[in-house]
C-alpha cells in the first residue's frame, strides 16, 4: 500500500490514523520496512517524519528497515535511515549481522562501496556474526567475486580472520570447490588468492593435450633427376630463400617439440600426487600456449606460401588468421596470466583483466536464469 500512494495521500492517512505507522503484517514488517525494501525514499522520509521509533522495529527474521534496504541495494534509503539512527553497530539481525553482512550476502556492490567509503562505518568491516564469519566470508560463501574483489582491495579488511570453524575466506572457497566449480567460483577464488588470503592447498586437476602436424612442405619438393640438381633432390628448393618459409619451419618445429614436452609433463601429472599435478600444470600451461600460437603461425605461413601468387587471397587469409590468432591468445592470456598472484604490482596489472572476466560472468540473476533454463531443457535430450 505504501508504494501505491503519493506523499499527500500518505500524509492524510498518517494524520487520521497515526497508529497505522506501527502496523505489522504477517511477516512482522512495518510500512517503513516495505518502503525501505522498495527504495521509496519519499515514503521513508514521510514515515520517519511522523515517528522515528520504527527504525528499530524488527521483522520475524530480525531485520531492521535498514537491513531490508541493504538487501535490495538502496543506498539513498540507507543514508536517510542513518541520519535518524547513526548507531549502525547496534542494528544487527537475529544472526548478529549488520548491514554490510546483508549486502555481502545479497551481492549489492553499491552498498559495499558506500560503507567502505563512508567515514564512521569502519567498525562494520571486520565485525563477526554469531558464526564468526566476516562480510568477506559471506561474500565468498555466496560467490560474489565483485564484492570479494572490492573488499580485498581495501587495506582495512583483515584477510587473516577465521570463523568459528577456523576457516579463512579462502578455506571456505576451496571447501565448496573441492568437487566441482563454476567460473564465478573460480573468479572468487582468484580474487582471494591474489589478495594474499591464507589458504591450504587442496585441489587437483587433470588435463590432456593432443597435437597433430602435417609435414607437407609448402612449395613442393625438388624431384628432378638432372645431374646438376642431384644435390637438392628431395629438398623444398622452390622457396628455400623465402622468409615466410623460414618462419614456417621455425614455428612448426617449436610447436612440435612444445607439444611433446606438454604431453610428457602431463603424463607425470597422472601419477596421483596433488603437488606434482600442480607443478606439472604450471610448467605445461605456458608451453601449451606457445605450441598453440606457433602451430597457428605455421599454418598461416603454409597457406600464405601456397596462395602467394594470388596476392589478394594471401593477404586476406593472413589478416583473417591474425585476427583469430590474437583472439586465441587473448583468451589464453587469462589462463596463463598470474591473476591470483599476491605481488602488488602483478595485482594492479591483473585488475582490468579480472574486471573483464567479471563482466563476462554476468550477474547472479542472469546465471540463475540460465541455470533454470538448462534444467527445463534437460528432459528434452
Amino acid at each position: 500500500m505504501v508504494l501505491k500512494i503519493g506523499k499527500g495521500v500518505l500524509d492524510l492517512i498518517l494524520e487520521r490514523r497515526p497508529d497505522w505507522i506501527l502496523y505489522q503484517d504477517e511477516e512482522q514488517r512495518t510500512p517503513l520496512h516495505w518502503a525501505a525494501s522498495m527504495g521509496y525514499l519519499e515514503g521513508v522520509r514521510n514515515l520517519l517524519g511522523k515517528n522515528t521509533s520504527t527504525t528499530m522495529e524488527r521483522d520475524k527474521d530480525g531485520f531492521f528497515p535498514i537491513h531490508t534496504a541493504s538487501a535490495k541495494g538502496h543506498v539513498h534509503v540507507i543514508q536517510e535511515l542513518l541520519q535518524h539512527w547513526p548507531y549502525v553497530e547496534e542494528m544487527q539481525n537475529s544472526k548478529g549481522q549488520n548491514i554490510l553482512y546483508v549486502a555481502a550476502t545479497s551481492g549489492k556492490l553499491n552498498v559495499i562501496k558506500y560503507i567502505l567509503e563512508t567515514p564512521g562505518l569502519e567498525s562494520l568491516i571486520n565485525e563477526r556474526d554469531k558464526d564468526g564469519n566476516t562480510p568477506l566470508h559471506l561474500a565468498t560463501m555466496h560467490w560474489h567475486p565483485k564484492l570479494v574483489s572490492a573488499l580485498t582491495w581495501d587495506n582495512r579488511v583483515d584477510l587473516r580472520l577465521v570463523n568459528n570453524d577456523g576457516l579463512t575466506a579462502l578455506d571456505i572457497a576451496e571447501c565448496y570447490m573441492e568437487n566441482s566449480s563454476t567460473f564465478r567460483q573460480r573468479l572468487t577464488w582468484t580474487a582471494l588468492k591474489a589478495a594474499g588470503v591464507p589458504w591450504n592447498p587442496n585441489a587437483s586437476a587433470q588435463k590432456q593435450v593432443t597435437f597433430a602436424a602435417g609435414f607437407t612442405i609448402p612449395g613442393g619438393y625438388n624431384s628432378s633427376g638432372d645431374d646438376k640438381d642431384k644435390g637438392d633432390k628431395g629438398v623444398a628448393t622452390n622457396i628455400l630463400g623465402d622468409n615466410i618459409f623460414h618462419g614456417f619451419i621455425f614455428c612448426n618445429t617449436i610447436a612440435m617439440f612444445s607439444s611433446i614436452f606438454v604431453a610428457v609433463t602431463l603424463i607425470w601429472a597422472q601419477l596421483g600426487d596433488v603437488h606434482l599435478v600442480l607443478i606439472a600444470l604450471r610448467a605445461a600451461l605456458p608451453l601449451l600456449g606457445v605450441a598453440l600460437a606457433t602451430m597457428s603461425l605455421a599454418f598461416l605461413a603454409g597457406i600464405y606460401l601456397a596462395v602467394s601468387k594470388l596476392s589478394w587471397l594471401a593477404i586476406t587469409i593472413m589478416v583473417m588468421g591474425l585476427v583469430f590468432l590474437v583472439s586465441l591468445l587473448s583468451l589464453y592470456f587469462f589462463l596463463c596470466f598470474p591473476m591470483s598472484s599476491s605481488n602488488r604490482i602483478m595485482r594492479y596489472i591483473s585488475y582490468y583483466p579480472f574486471c573483464l572476466l567479471l563482466v563476462v560472468t554476468g550477474s547472479v540473476a542472469d546465471n540463475d536464469a540460465l541455470r533454470r533454463c538448462a534444467v527445463r531443457c534437460l528432459p528434452l535430450f
